[in-house]
């Protein structure tokens, strides 16, 4: 297997920057741009392959997600909490041509991440509130069907579930327990999603936002620390990348015509870091 290098921990440079406390990056293959989330500025931006703005759309409340849908952007709305721009209603919101609407409008705590899993179902983290930081709080991992609205608890009792990622066979489930320093692992069954236990313990900090490559390494951003870990196929741990302290990485993304840019939002700066990779990141389901 090709393993990421250790020359990736000093090649990481700014792609773009002031844009408050950025999360959940998105690109899209077909416009060339890459989207993100700013919690605090209550805005989606846009950005060309350059790293120059092309849009900005307000959103308000607190974004903290994205993921690209065949109708639109889709937002995580987390409803007004890691120092949102204001209250708003929790759910997921969607972009179309420039307006804002919501797709899912009841029924969520505070949403935090989105992926398309292989049934097609939208499924969202929902970690309940930012207590869950600092305390042991519970919360669930939802799988929504955007024609009918209906919203099924896949998982409960999760210790603030936040980033996921679907494997390329589709029948495994990766998800970030930020409060326990842990990622689980997944399979679906004719019963639904069961847990095959830990599949890695964080190295140095908490996980939060993580992105698959076609060889099934695991990358995790790791906030408090300022890094990112990539572990395996396994769950073992292969390299921790340092981006610095004060950075504070909150979520990772592939993109560039052949997927081998990795972009790193840097909530703490404000800024969008990329570095280079060898291994393309994993096409997402839509």
């Amino acid at each position: 297997m090709t393993q990421p290098q250790s020359r990736f921990e000093s090649n990481a440079v700014s792609f773009a920057s002031g844009l408050g406390f950025i999360e959940g990056p998105v690109w899209d293959d077909g416009a060339q741009t890459l989207s993100v989330v700013s919690i605090n500025h209550g805005c989606v931006y846009v950005m060309d392959r350059n790293g120059s703005k092309v849009q900005t759309v307000e959103v308000g409340g607190g974004p903290n997600g994205l993921v690209l849908s065949r109708s639109g952007l889709l937002i995580a709305q987390n409803g007004g909490i890691f120092g949102a721009s204001g209250p708003a209603q929790p759910g997921v919101q969607r972009i179309v041509d420039g307006r804002v609407d919501y797709v899912l409008g009841t029924g969520f705590f505070a949403p935090n991440d989105l992926a398309f899993g292989p049934d097609g179902r939208l499924y969202v983290t929902d970690p309940a509130t930012d207590r869950a930081l600092v305390e042991p709080t519970e919360g669930r991992l939802l799988a929504c069907d955007l024609k009918t609205g209906e919203c099924e608890v896949i998982v409960d009792r999760r210790l603030f579930p936040n980033g996921l990622a679907f494997e390329a066979d589709g029948q495994h489930l990766l998800l970030a327990q930020t409060y326990t320093r842990v990622i689980e692992r997944l399979h679906r069954s004719s019963a639904g999603w069961i847990s095959d236990g830990i599949f890695c313990h964080l190295v140095n900090g908490r996980p939060d936002g993580m992105a698959l490559d076609e060889e099934g390494n695991l990358w995790v951003c790791t906030p408090g620390t300022g890094g990112v870990e990539i572990f395996d196929r396994r769950g073992v741990f292969v390299q921790r990348i340092e981006l610095g302290a004060g950075t504070m990485t909150t979520n990772i993304c592939f993109g560039g015509e052949e997927r081998c840019d990795v972009f790193i939002t840097a909530a703490g700066i404000g800024t969008v870091l990329t570095l280079k990779t060898d291994v393309p990141g994993l096409l997402l389901l839509k």
